[in-house]
């Protein structure tokens, strides 16, 4: 742990150390935009203005309302007995709602991704935090929001991240959602 605190000053994943350049990166949406620069650029933030101010307004939506609840959810679950915050866990459970209600209502326009037609940093952040957060809170009535996750969880990138990510997911402490 003091190894990768030297890495991400707050612990957090995900941490990108690019040997190339010697920067060390932290917070998805940092390490994403880094890739996408790398990448050429215009892959994930659109080269269109409104595009780009569309993908990171539901990236920051995602991760402020549904990543930020899920991130003060969970380690109240590892708080010893006598500590627990069901009022916090409450309102953040009702944060998380209003979260999943918003993304349905902005995916009524038919977009297939997070962010309009095109792949984005929005689809980027939001496949993992929509995965986990949803075992604290189900999607429910949400079929918009229920179909996207889909089309995210079927993505090859993803797909294998999962399954990178398959030997410490039983440390969340949240049964598989079932919605």
């Amino acid at each position: 742990m003091a190894q990768f605190r030297a890495l991400s000053p707050f612990a957090k994943m995900p941490t990108l150390v690019d040997t190339t350049t010697g920067e060390t990166l932290y917070e998805s949406t940092i390490v994403i935009e880094h890739l996408d620069r790398l990448a050429g650029a215009g892959r994930l933030i659109p080269a269109e203005p409104g595009a780009a101010l569309e993908a990171r307004l539901v990236d920051r939506m995602v991760d402020t309302y549904a990543g930020g609840p899920m991130n003060r959810i969970i380690p109240r679950k590892f708080r010893p007995a006598g500590h627990e915050d069901p009022f916090g866990d409450a309102q953040d459970a009702e944060i998380l709602a209003g979260a999943w209600d918003w993304l349905e209502a902005r995916l009524a326009d038919g977009r297939t991704w997070g962010a309009g037609e095109t792949f984005t940093l929005a689809d980027c952040g939001a496949a993992p935090i929509l995965t986990y957060a949803r075992r604290l809170v189900p999607f429910g009535d949400r079929p918009r929001l229920r179909a996207w996750h889909q089309r995210l969880m079927a993505r090859p990138s993803f797909v294998r991240a999962l399954e990178d990510a398959a030997p410490f997911g039983d440390l969340m402490p949240a049964p598989p959602a079932e919605d």
